[in-house]
C-alpha cells in the first residue's frame, strides 16, 4: 500500500480507504543501514519534508555507510580485489582476505618485500597461510590412506664393546674421582679391564693409592679376614676379605691408606694395597737384625718418601731405614727415637725433638738424608720425657699438635694441647686457632683429619683423643649413634670408631 503526502506532509488518504493510515514510526540507523543494504528492500518513509525529496528507489551507497574507524586504510587485500555490494559496516564481518587463507583459489602469500619504494607481495602457492592448520601426517594417524608408522624397535646397546675411546675416557675420570669406583669399573667384563691399565702392574703408582680410605674395625662376620673400611671423604663403607693375612703379620697402616705386612716365612716386608690387592715387595728385615731377634719386630709410623721410596720407622731397633721395591737390602737414614711421622706433599716428614725434619731423596749422589724443615721458637717448650708432637694433613695444610703436661693452681698435673700451622717456606710454626671447619683424631702414633659436614655427630674445629691416651677426661662431647650391626664389643658411634681405629698403628684391628 502507497502512502500519499500533501504539501504539508500530513498524510494524504486514497480514494475508497475506511480510515487513515498511521505514519511509519523513524527506523533506527542499525536498522536502515540493514534495510539500504538488501537490494529488494523496502523503502524507507521519509520522516520529514527534507528527507520527502529524495528518490525513493535510490540506495544507500556502501562506501557512504561506514562504522566507526572508516578513516582507517584499507588492507592490501582490498587492493587486490573486491567484491562488490558487500557491506561493511559496525558490527558487520568482515571477509577473509587472502593473508588468511580466505578467497576463492588465491594462492597464499610469503612475507612481504620491499621493492623500491612500494610494497608488493610475492605470491608463493606451496607457502601456508598465517593460522591455518597443519595437515596431519601420517605418524599421527592423519588422513588418506596413510597407514601410522610403528616406532623404532629398541635397540640393544652393547655395552661391553664400547671401544678404547669411550671406555678409556670413563676409567679415567672414575680413577680421578676414586680408586674404589675404578676397581668396580675394571670387574664389570673383560672388554673395560682391556681399555684401562691393570693397577696391579703399577707397582707403587701414586694413582692407585686408597688416600681417602681407612681401616676402620674388623667386620662382624664369620670371616676373621673380613675388615670395614672407611671413605673419609664421602662417608661410604665397604667390606673387604683380606685373605693375605693368613699369610702375613700385620705392622702397621700407612697414611696413604696401605697396610705394612711382614712375610713370615721369607722375612720379606711386605706393602699390601687392600682395594687393588697389589703387593709390593721390599726387602727382608734380616738386613736390620740378626736371624734370632727378626720375631720382635715393631713399627711406629711408615709411609712414601716419594714416588718409588718407602720410609719406615721400626721400634726395634729404632731406626728410620729406606728402600725401593727390587733393593736387597734397607737403608737405615736415623737411629733414635722420632715423635711423629708423615707423608706430606710427596715428602716425609718426621719430628726429631722439638724440630721439623724432613727426608730428602732426590739427590743421587748423596744417599738419603734427614734435613731441617722447621725449627721451634724460643716460647714453645717442649720436654723429650713428658711432651710430644703430632703431624697431621689437614686438607692440604700441614698441622703440629703439641700435647704438654703443666701443673694448674692446685699443683695437679694436668694435659694441654696446642695447635701449629707449619710455614714450610719461613721455616716456623704459626699458632692456629682452629681446623678451618675440620676435626682432628689424634692417637699416640697416627693421626687424621676429616671434613665435619660429612659425619654429622662430629663437630668441627674439635680435637678427639684416641683411646691409647692415659687421660682421665675428654676434651669433646660424644654423640652416640646406635648401630644395629654392632654388639656389645664394638663402639657405638662413628667417634667411637675412629678413636678406636687411630690406637698405635692399626695393630689393634688385624
Amino acid at each position: 500500500m502507497t502512502t500519499w503526502r500533501n504539501k504539508m506532509g500530513k498524510p494524504k488518504l486514497p480514494a475508497g480507504a475506511g480510515a487513515p493510515v498511521t505514519p511509519a514510526a523513524p527506523l533506527r540507523r542499525s536498522q536502515r543501514l540493514v534495510a539500504a543494504a538488501e537490494p529488494s528492500g523496502a523503502q524507507i518513509p521519509a520522516s520529514s519534508p527534507r528527507q520527502a525529496k529524495r528518490t525513493p528507489s535510490r540506495r544507500a551507497s556502501p562506501r557512504r555507510i561506514q562504522s566507526r574507524g572508516s578513516n582507517r586504510r584499507p588492507s592490501a587485500a582490498h587492493h587486490h580485489k573486491k567484491k562488490k555490494n558487500t557491506p561493511y559496516f559496525w558490527g558487520a564481518r568482515r571477509a577473509r582476505s587472502v593473508l588468511a587463507g580466505g578467497g576463492d583459489n588465491f594462492p597464499a602469500l610469503s612475507p612481504i618485500r620491499l621493492l623500491g619504494k612500494k610494497r608488493r607481495f610475492h605470491f608463493c602457492a606451496n607457502a601456508p597461510a598465517w593460522g591455518a592448520k597443519r595437515a596431519r601426517s601420517a605418524i599421527c594417524c592423519g588422513g588418506g590412506d596413510a597407514k601410522p608408522l610403528d616406532p623404532a624397535p629398541a635397540q640393544d646397546v652393547d655395552w661391553a664393546n664400547l671401544g678404547d675411546g669411550p671406555a678409556g675416557l670413563i676409567a679415567d675420570l672414575l680413577l680421578a674421582n676414586d680408586v674404589a669406583d675404578y676397581v668396580r669399573f675394571r670387574a664389570v667384563c673383560q672388554p673395560w679391564r682391556r681399555c684401562s691399565p691393570d693397577p696391579r702392574a703399577g707397582g707403587l703408582d701414586g694413582r692407585f693409592l686408597p688416600r681417602r680410605w681407612i681401616m676402620l674395625d674388623k667386620a662382624i662376620t664369620a670371616n676373621p679376614r673380613c675388615h670395614r673400611f672407611l671413605n673419609i671423604s664421602t662417608g661410604e663403607s665397604i667390606r673387604m676379605d683380606l685373605h693375605e693375612l693368613a699369610e702375613h703379620k700385620f705392622l702397621a697402616l700407612t697414611p696413604e691408606g696401605l697396610l705394612l705386612l711382614l712375610h713370615e716365612p721369607t722375612r720379606i716386608i711386605r706393602l699390601l694395597n687392600p682395594l687393588t690387592r697389589q703387593l709390593t715387595n721390599l726387602p727382608p728385615v734380616t738386613s736390620l737384625r740378626s736371624m734370632e731377634e727378626w720375631f720382635g719386630i715393631k713399627v711406629y709410623g711408615a709411609g712414601l718418601a716419594d714416588a718409588s721410596t718407602v720410609a719406615v720407622c721400626f721400634s726395634h731397633p729404632r731406626v728410620l731405614a729406606v728402600a725401593k721395591p727390587g733393593d736387597v737390602c734397607w737403608t737405615v737414614v736415623h737411629s733414635g727415637y722420632l715423635n711423629s711421622t708423615l707423608p706430606y706433599a710427596g715428602r716425609f716428614y718426621c719430628c726429631v725433638g722439638s724440630r721439623l725434619m724432613v727426608l730428602d731423596t732426590t739427590t743421587d749422589q748423596q744417599p738419603p738424608r734427614l734435613m731441617v724443615a722447621a725449627e721451634r721458637s724460643s716460647h714453645i717448650y717442649f720436654s723429650q720425657m713428658s711432651d710430644s708432637l703430632h703431624l697431621v694433613d689437614n686438607a692440604g695444610e700441614l698441622i703440629m699438635v703439641h700435647r704438654s703436661l703443666y701443673p694448674d693452681s692446685e699443683h695437679n698435673y694436668k694435659r694441654k694441647y696446642q695447635s701449629y700451622r707449619v710455614d714450610l717456606d719461613a721455616g716456623a710454626f704459626v699458632p692456629a686457632k682452629g681446623f678451618n671447619g675440620r676435626a682432628i683424631f689424634m692417637g699416640r702414633r697416627r693421626t687424621i683429619s676429616l671434613a665435619a659436614e660429612t659425619f654429622p655427630s662430629i663437630s668441627a674445629d674439635t680435637l678427639y683423643l684416641g683411646y691409647d691416651f692415659d687421660e682421665s677426661y675428654m676434651i669433646v662431647e660424644y654423640n652416640d649413634l646406635a648401630d644395629d650391626s654392632s654388639d656389645g664389643t664394638h663402639p657405638f658411634s662413628i667417634v667411637d670408631c675412629l678413636s678406636h681405629c687411630i690406637q698405635r698403628n692399626g695393630e689393634e684391628l688385624a
